[in-house]
């Protein structure tokens, strides 16, 4: 087996602060659900405020399984 000597393609990082917000599937109760979580999360003003935590809503939402979500980015 050959050793590789030069690095292979660059890693493209995504930027956080150009990050676009997460869109839940039209029609499905849990996205909707998780949505409303994270905008909760992500209001200063309100008890729930927590940005880690709208995070981790943010990640959760764009994971949730739909077979007719992928032709809606």
């Amino acid at each position: 087996m050959a050793s590789q000597s030069t690095p292979g393609t660059p890693v493209q990082l995504s930027d956080p602060l150009t990050l676009e917000e997460p869109q839940p599937a039209r029609g499905c109760d849990v996205c909707a659900a998780l949505a409303g979580q994270r905008r909760e999360a992500t209001n200063p003003k309100s008890p729930a405020y927590d940005l880690s935590h709208a995070t981790d809503l943010a990640v959760e939402i764009r994971r949730h399984p739909h077979d007719w979500k992928k032709g809606q980015r």
